[in-house]
């Protein structure tokens, strides 16, 4: 079978489970939010971000463990990039009311916060292990605080509407089913970026985080379609704390950036990469501020036209 037969059959078999993934996972969030008495918003922050965010941990883990840590960081930041750019944006292009989540105090201080703190602690050009420990620490009480936060929230029609009979076995296979999802689609792209001839760092901001960046997609298109937004925006705002904390944090631990090949990647991302992400953060923080309708084509429209234009710029600057 040609090659490219079979990276096309590995991205639509990726695209079904995607689907059908975020599909469980979804319902299995909206089950839980009815059963603990939490809203939808901190369900989509913590389980259903960590289910997600499992396709990061699992790149940039490996990139690290083979000597490849400026992958893990292009993958960390240009997801989180993708997150708000291309899920939040085409999701909200598609249907509106994905942005009708509201980015609350908290919120607002560990999104970015988590990009902030992860810009100082590399700021030296070096990530060892004892910032990578603090890194996950920092993440470990980001998710106690949430969970331990008042639970008398309106759980919302959407979360009443959809569910799972057994709602951690949806999260746990809808997670499973996403992950590997995205994994052959990245399969089925990944040769062809590395036969064009693409440095590790542009690599890990353009494919590998696109596809990982596909199950948040997957997930903010489903919850919305659900009539559960909330789930889809607060994934993506847990997600990249997860991906700034957690996932740096592992990748840290495996294999500290120390190297000098890991501090010139490093100072590459201190002046173009970090900047664009704690941007597209402020952005989305601010985006009430911008439009009076933030839940309107308009604003995912702008999101999404600043993603492509950061990676038009990227692609050109090869």
């Amino acid at each position: 079978m040609p090659p490219l037969l079979v990276d096309v059959l590995l991205i639509l078999v990726g695209f079904v489970l995607l689907v059908k993934g975020a599909t469980w996972l979804v319902d299995g969030g909206a089950s839980l939010a009815r059963k603990f008495g939490i809203s939808p918003l901190v369900i989509g922050l913590t389980v259903v971000a960590w289910g997600t965010s499992m396709p990061e941990v699992v790149v940039s883990a490996y990139a690290a463990a083979i000597g490849k840590p400026a992958s893990s960081l292009g993958n960390v930041l240009g997801s989180n990039v993708a997150n708000i750019g291309l899920v939040l944006g085409a999701s909200a292009v598609i249907l509106p009311a994905v942005l009708l989540g509201k980015v609350n105090q908290r919120e607002r201080i560990w999104l970015l916060g988590s990009i902030g703190g992860l810009w100082l602690v590399c700021s030296d050009q070096i990530l060892g292990r004892t910032e990578a420990l603090m890194m996950l620490v920092a993440f470990g009480v980001y998710n106690l605080l949430i969970l331990r936060g008042p639970r008398d929230e309106v759980v919302g029609e959407g979360a009443e509407a959809h569910g799972a009979k057994l709602p951690w076995v949806a999260v746990i296979l809808g997670s499973a089913a996403i992950a590997y999802g995205a994994d052959r689609v990245m399969a089925g792209a990944e040769g062809v970026a590395v036969a064009a001839g693409m440095s590790d760092r542009v690599v890990g901001l353009t494919i590998f985080a696109l596809g990982t960046s596909l199950p948040e997609l997957a997930a903010g298109v489903m919850s919305a379609r659900r009539g559960i937004p909330e789930i889809g925006f607060g994934n993506v705002i847990g997600s990249n704390v997860f991906n700034a904390l957690a996932v740096m944090g592992i990748a840290g631990l495996i294999q500290p950036f120390t190297d000098p090949e890991a501090q010139a990647e490093l100072g590459k991302a201190l002046s173009i990469d970090f900047p664009v992400a704690l941007g597209f953060s402020i952005v989305l923080v601010a985006l009430p501020f911008l439009f009076k309708n933030a839940a309107g084509r308009m604003p995912g429209a702008c999101l999404m036209a600043g993603y492509l234009a950061y990676i038009a710029w990227l692609l050109l600057s090869m």
